[in-house]
């Protein structure tokens, strides 16, 4: 009786397996531990890219005034071929090492 119970909460444990990792295929995710079949993980947002434009208006400078500040490097873009790309992140870390050492 006690080894069909034991035997029994194996294969339990196992269809529950199986069914998280069916869930994770699903959700495009790799199953790391299990977690509960109602409760959705956590999704974090992806880091958002800027280019250029979006950095002049933020900034409110004018385009000669970026390209000075690249050059002197206050900013540091990312580049992808010869476009600027920045993450919001790091432009924002940019910015306060710059007034941190009196440059902006």
């Amino acid at each position: 009786m006690n080894n069909s119970f034991q035997l029994l909460l194996q294969l339990l444990k196992d269809i529950y397996t199986v069914l998280l990792a069916i869930q994770a295929l699903g959700e495009q995710k790799t199953v790391h531990t299990p977690t509960p079949l109602l409760s959705k993980p956590e999704v974090s947002q992806p880091p958002v890219l800027i280019d250029i434009n979006q950095v002049i208006s933020i900034l409110n400078i004018s385009i000669a005034t970026y390209y000075r500040w690249v050059r002197q490097g206050e900013l540091v873009p990312r580049r992808k071929g010869k476009r600027h790309y920045y993450y919001l992140e790091d432009l924002t870390k940019q910015l306060e090492e710059g007034k941190r050492r009196g440059r902006i």
